[in-house]
């Protein structure tokens, strides 16, 4: 999609991935609903990309994206702002075992849930303008992973939500695509304490992550911008890791091969 001139809604914008992919996007002339639930955070996140980009390209809303009426609300506000949406980035997500149903609410529900909203109000068949759906999972997503299997679960989840849509016949008519992004192990906060993260066997999960490698941010903030100004990402899963780099890896339906 063409980004100068577009405006997309961010979840999980005040810090790493989110924020990232927020700045990204104002460097190519779009302006960005950024949301988080980390009020202050995001608040200086905003004044920062406002004082480079402009007070009209960039506004924080602050959102727990596990309620429903709040992420909607958010939404609304966002439309209501800059009059339209049509990219929304569906990125808030948390890695602990210990929080199951936190983890199901952030990291797959809000997924859901933000694409349905997303999905209201781009298609084309009830008056939207069309617009690009990209919902962050993980590699962990594509293949098993027995320290964090909480957190897997919700990725495998948002991968096959994502592709379900993305083989919708339908689809075509509502003018909406569907992608998925899927980074392994990334340098951003989910990391700095896998301890915090409640992983099982902690130490064999720390060794597994230093022998795999960390994505440094840039390398997936570019996949991302690649994946979201392609033709067309319906049904594209993009997966990016320090060894392999960028791979496409599933496009309708595809069988995937990845690595962690």
């Amino acid at each position: 999609m063409r980004l100068r001139g577009a405006t997309a809604l961010v979840t999980g914008a005040a810090q790493g991935l989110g924020k990232a992919f927020s700045e990204a996007l104002l460097s190519r002339g779009a302006s960005v609903c950024l949301s988080d639930v980390q009020g202050d955070k995001g608040k200086d996140v905003e004044r920062e990309l406002q004082k480079k980009y402009g007070k009209d390209k960039a506004m924080f809303i602050q959102c727990d994206v596990r309620s429903e009426e709040t992420f909607s609300s958010v939404f609304k506000e966002a439309v209501s702002k800059f009059g339209h949406i049509d990219l929304m980035v569906n990125n808030a997500g948390i890695m602990n075992e210990s929080r199951v149903r936190d983890a199901i609410d952030v990291n797959l529900f809000a997924v859901i849930k933000g694409s349905q909203l997303a999905i209201n109000h781009m298609r084309k068949d009830e008056g939207g303008r069309g617009g690009v759906i990209i919902n962050v999972a993980s590699t962990a997503g594509l293949v098993p992973v027995y320290f964090s299997p909480t957190y897997s679960a919700t990725k495998y989840g948002v991968v096959g939500f994502s592709l379900s849509w993305a083989v919708n016949p339908h689809i075509k008519e509502y003018g909406i695509q569907m992608g998925c992004l899927c980074p392994a192990f990334t340098d951003t906060a989910i990391l700095d304490s896998v301890e915090e993260n409640r992983c099982l066997h902690l130490t064999e999960a720390e060794h597994i992550i230093r022998e795999i490698g960390i994505n440094e941010v840039d390398a997936v903030t570019k996949g991302f911008l690649q994946l979201v100004e392609s033709d067309s990402c319906n049904g594209d899963v993009m997966t990016i890791s320090k060894a392999d780099g960028i791979q496409y890896n599933r496009k309708n339906g595809r069988r995937v091969r990845a690595k962690l």
